[in-house]
């Protein structure tokens, strides 16, 4: 299974495209939106999506295992697991990770992942309201976006 970015998404980022040398880089946007809101979207039907990779790519390479264990932990508190529950983790983690794929992660947890990034992604429209035009009123909107969304998670922990 490969990371998926919507197509709607392409479309929304394309006038910053310039800044950013992959699309995974907008896969990750809104990834971390995705996380940093708790937020998934499993409806996305795949005649709406883009197949990137199934690997991280270039450097996110060294920085998968980051991303892997920011899906443990986003995951598990969507799923209201608590640490202390260590049965019920090991369970979660064993259906997320496999450490004989190139991501580190099974076909369930790319699948979830791909979740995290949709969801981000209506984060993103819902939060940013326009489209991004310029790079320097983007990078500032989607970090007060993500702070915004920090807050409001510890507010509700």
């Amino acid at each position: 299974m490969d990371f998926q970015l919507r197509k709607q998404a392409r479309t929304w980022f394309k006038d910053i495209s310039a800044h950013y040398p992959t699309l995974f880089d907008f896969y990750y946007l809104c990834l971390m939106a995705g996380f940093a809101s708790g937020r998934r979207n499993p409806e996305i039907p795949s005649e709406e999506v883009d197949s990137l990779v199934e690997n991280f790519p270039g450097d996110f390479r060294d920085r998968g295992r980051r991303l892997v264990g920011l899906l443990i932990h986003a995951d598990l508190a969507y799923l209201g697991i608590d640490l202390d529950e260590r049965d019920a983790v090991y369970r979660r983690v064993a259906e997320l990770v496999d450490p004989n794929s190139p991501s580190d992660l099974s076909n369930e947890g790319i699948k979830i992942m791909n979740q995290y990034a949709h969801g981000g992604f209506d984060v993103l429209c819902e939060n940013l309201r326009d489209r991004p035009t310029s790079i320097e009123t983007f990078v500032r909107k989607y970090a007060r976006c993500l702070s915004e969304l920090q807050t409001a998670d510890a507010g509700r922990s």
